[in-house]
């Protein structure tokens, strides 16, 4: 036997490296020699970013086919998904695209509807689709939440910052301050007041100690009734005629009985106890507040004065009714027409504000999560108005537009309300603060409120 050439042992070793190649990539990319066959399926995406051809096609996890072509169409990303033939997909399936973890590659994810579903034809299609959020457009939002942060500290800057602002903050410390030492001193002048109250407390506490051992002895009437075997006796005997009247109901004897045993009876009285509770937890989720405010304006050094009626028949909507005392008073405008000698009618327009009339408020509020609307009459004039709750409803943000005059101005009013206590709280904020008439104001003050349950607590605690 002749020995084989060296170009022909060069083409054995590169024919076997071919065979070994081929198979490894056959294994690397999941292909087989049964690759085409399954059926196609359509998806339209509004955007197929970073999705390419042959990535695969999973369905709880599992991979059911391969993605075969990505087309435009329409404007919109059309892909061509090829299923594996023993996969059946119904027509209420859901796709989407997602990646392999934060930067991986991305591949179709398929979520299966109800079992009941028709299924979908080969080169059917599949309507439901869900969009992803790409790190762009994180980025992005991101990048827009950073800037409304900056704007935000910045405007806080402009308002707190400058000799103004320092000296409205010295305010508020040294009022803080002196409140502490008017509490301290109370609780010192009362301080015998309180000793007192501790000793009447051990008093009584040494008179129940007394009258319990009493009771123990015997003595008296109580102790008597409960260490008398006579009385003892009695009321064993009254138990047990109760027991025997028990048992005679339960048995269904007598008209109580039968009240008690008949089903319908019983339905009907069961139905009738569940309206009632329907509508005393009606009744219970029905609130009424009220609430006084006072605002120091630091420009005119006026205080503006609120008085609010709040009612709230669900948690997500009340109405609100508030009487208004602004120093500036009403603003009235007339028109005068008068003649002349020539017989030339002339109109005077006159403006003037009338300090002792008041102002109203009726508004509608509706509140989603953490972010309230209202809207209707804002010091007798049309408005709308934002809040945003912070910490538990304890701090409120909030942006009220109202007064859209055509000759000036819209009325811009910007307040925050802290509640440091149950029924306290304090206000901050900057009024109508876009003025063209000289009336914008830095304001400082607080207010106090409370709820149906608490008014009805103090009425009845009243000296008439």
């Amino acid at each position: 036997m002749s020995k084989l050439s060296v170009e022909a042992k060069v083409g054995v070793f590169v024919v076997i490296g071919i065979i070994i190649l081929g198979y490894m990539s056959m294994k690397v990319g999941k292909l087989s020699l049964n690759m085409n066959k399954g059926y196609d399926v359509k998806i339209y995406f509004d955007s197929a970013s970073g999705l390419v051809e042959d990535v695969p096609v999973e369905l709880a996890g599992v991979e059911i086919g391969r993605v075969r072509k990505i087309l435009l169409e329409d404007g919109k990303a059309l892909v061509i998904l090829r299923i594996d033939f023993n996969v059946k997909l119904g027509k209420d399936v859901k796709a989407l695209i997602k990646s392999k973890g934060i930067l991986g590659d991305k591949y179709i994810a398929l979520i299966q509807g109800s079992p009941g579903a028709p299924l979908i034809e080969p080169n059917g299609r599949i309507v439901n689709t869900a969009s992803t959020t790409d790190l762009d457009n994180l980025m992005n939002i991101i990048g827009d939440v950073a800037k409304n942060i900056s704007s935000l500290t910045r405007s806080l800057a402009n308002v707190m910052g400058g000799e103004n602002g320092e000296a409205s903050l010295r305010s508020i410390v040294d009022s803080m301050k002196a409140m502490a030492e008017t509490l301290n001193k109370t609780v010192q002048d009362n301080n015998e007041e309180l000793v007192k109250i501790i000793e009447n407390l051990s008093e009584f506490s040494s008179a129940i100690n007394e009258i319990s051992s009493k009771i123990n002895k015997g003595d008296g009437s109580i102790g008597k009734l409960i260490n008398d075997d006579e009385t003892v006796e009695r009321l064993n005997e009254t138990l047990a005629s109760l027991n025997a009247i028990t048992e005679k109901i339960n048995r269904g004897d007598g008209s109580l009985g039968k009240l008690i045993n008949e089903e319908e009876t019983v339905d009907n009285i069961n139905s009738t106890f569940t309206s009632i509770n329907d509508y005393m937890q009606k009744q219970e989720s029905f609130r009424t507040y009220l609430d006084y405010r006072g605002e120091y304006l630091f420009d005119s050094e006026d205080v503006k004065s609120y008085l609010t009626l709040r009612i709230q028949p669900r948690k997500d909507k009340y109405y609100l009714l508030q009487i208004v005392d602004d120093p500036k008073g009403v603003k009235s405008e007339t028109d005068i027409t008068t003649s002349t000698d020539g017989g030339t009618p002339t109109t005077q327009h006159t403006e003037k504000n009338d300090k002792d009339d008041i102002k109203f408020s009726a508004q509608i509020a509706k509140r989603y999560h953490d972010l309230g609307l209202r809207g209707g009459i804002f010091e007798s004039t049309g408005g709308f108005a934002f809040d945003y709750y912070l910490l538990k409803d304890r701090l409120t943000l909030s942006l009220e537009a109202f007064d859209f005059d055509s000759d000036s101005n819209a009325h811009l009013k910007f307040k925050a309300d802290f509640s440091p206590l149950k029924h306290l709280y304090i206000t901050s904020g900057f009024d109508d603060f876009i003025s063209d008439e000289g009336n914008e104001s830095f304001f400082i003050g607080a207010g106090i409120n409370f709820l149906d349950d608490d008014l009805k607590v103090l009425l009845s605690n009243m000296p008439f």
